[in-house]
């Protein structure tokens, strides 16, 4: 996916996370066996009726496996387990992802496709999941009752409490959870949704930083795009505190930060091209040509050199390779483009030779052009 599309899925993941905060958030008193209340699994099943009434749910099998696959593999590390987690696919509605009580969670089909990773999707549905095992929905319509009238909250302590409610008014307090999802959860209830998404991933296996990147890119939109409308769903974040916040979080769990394994950003490839009769090798970086070996170097063919030295850059570059860290060094029979003091390319006389050019002039360039490609990803990631 290109950063113009990824640009604009970020947006509405407005939504889905707010604020981390630096320290892992503490998980409120739930429940014991982690079941879901039956006032939660009540609430949510009429909440979920409203919803699906305006938006359909998508008959996409694929989909709706892969979405089960990602629940089931989360649910171990929730604090309620024993919540029945269901994600949901929607046809209609913009980017966006959001949860009810009980454990509905629903995704809608331009995220799916928006987003760039596994991981990142299970950082939406993780996100998702800790609304629903820390019980912020139930927040959310304590909140909207405070603000609607006594009636309504009468209604809801009667749900609560377990008291025979009339169905017509449990409609009522799912209206209020409802209701609660368009203004947005409480900045502390998405301070915790944030921090404990970072655990499941952890503990599930997934990369961590998904997290980062999906705020990353918003707060890149809150400055780029600054008047995109970001729907029904909006919240209203801190997106660069938000960034710093996870960072942190990461940081003091010990987690690598490095995102490129989660964006698939920053392809190292080698290939074999045709150069005036003759095949040789060529390293790209993204969309980058940095080298292309002309000659064997001992037993090594120029492709087979292409794919070592195409090899080397991409460990460094998943390994967090920074622009500073590149350089190029010459000497009399050989120039060595570095990572780090260790050796990307080695470029070779014969090489010089048959692109009409001086081994500094090939290593200038070979260095200028990674330079660039990290230059352009920092562009693209920078807020």
């Amino acid at each position: 996916m290109g950063g113009r599309t990824r640009a604009w899925w970020l947006t509405a993941v407005a939504l889905l996370l707010a604020t981390a905060p630096a320290v892992l958030a503490q998980p409120q008193a739930q429940p014991a066996g982690g079941q879901a209340t039956p006032a939660e699994v009540e609430m949510g099943k009429q909440a979920a009726q409203e919803i699906e009434k305006e938006l359909q749910v998508a008959d996409d099998p694929a989909a709706a496996e892969r979405l089960d696959r990602i629940v089931a593999c989360l649910r171990p590390y929730t604090q309620r387990p024993a919540i029945d987690y269901q994600a949901k696919l929607l046809a209609r509605g913009g980017i966006n992802a959001f949860s009810l009580p009980g454990g509905h969670i629903y995704i809608t089909q331009s995220l799916l496709e928006a987003v760039e990773s596994e991981d990142e999707l299970a950082a939406v549905i993780a996100h998702e999941m800790a609304h629903v095992a820390l019980g912020h929905g139930i927040e959310l319509a304590r909140r909207e009752a405070k603000i609607n009238n006594k009636a309504a909250l009468a209604v809801l302590a009667a749900v609560l409490a377990g008291k025979n409610v009339d169905p017509g008014n449990v409609i009522i307090v799912a209206s209020l959870v409802r209701t609660g999802l368009l203004s947005g959860y409480s900045r502390e209830a998405e301070l915790e949704a944030d921090a404990n998404a970072v655990i499941y991933l952890r503990r599930a296996g997934y990369h961590p930083v998904a997290v980062l990147t999906v705020v990353e890119g918003l707060a890149r939109m809150e400055l780029t795009h600054p008047n995109v409308e970001l729907g029904i769903f909006q919240t209203h974040p801190y997106p660069e505190e938000r960034a710093r916040a996870t960072l942190r979080q990461l940081q003091a769990m010990g987690l690598p930060t490095n995102a490129r394994p989660v964006l698939g950003t920053l392809t190292t490839t080698s290939e074999a091209v045709e150069r005036d009769g003759r095949t040789i090798g060529r390293v790209t970086l993204d969309d980058f040509a940095v080298f292309e070996p002309a000659v064997a170097d001992g037993d090594l063919t120029p492709l087979q050199r292409a794919a070592q030295a195409a090899a080397a850059l991409n460990r460094l570059v998943f390994d967090d390779l920074r622009m500073y860290e590149v350089r190029s060094v010459v000497a009399p029979n050989r120039a060595l483009v570095l990572g780090r003091g260790a050796t990307l390319l080695t470029i070779l006389p014969g090489d010089a030779e048959f692109h009409h050019a001086t081994l500094a002039d090939l290593a200038a360039k070979a260095e200028a052009n990674i330079k660039l490609a990290l230059w352009q990803e920092a562009v693209r990631r920078a807020f």
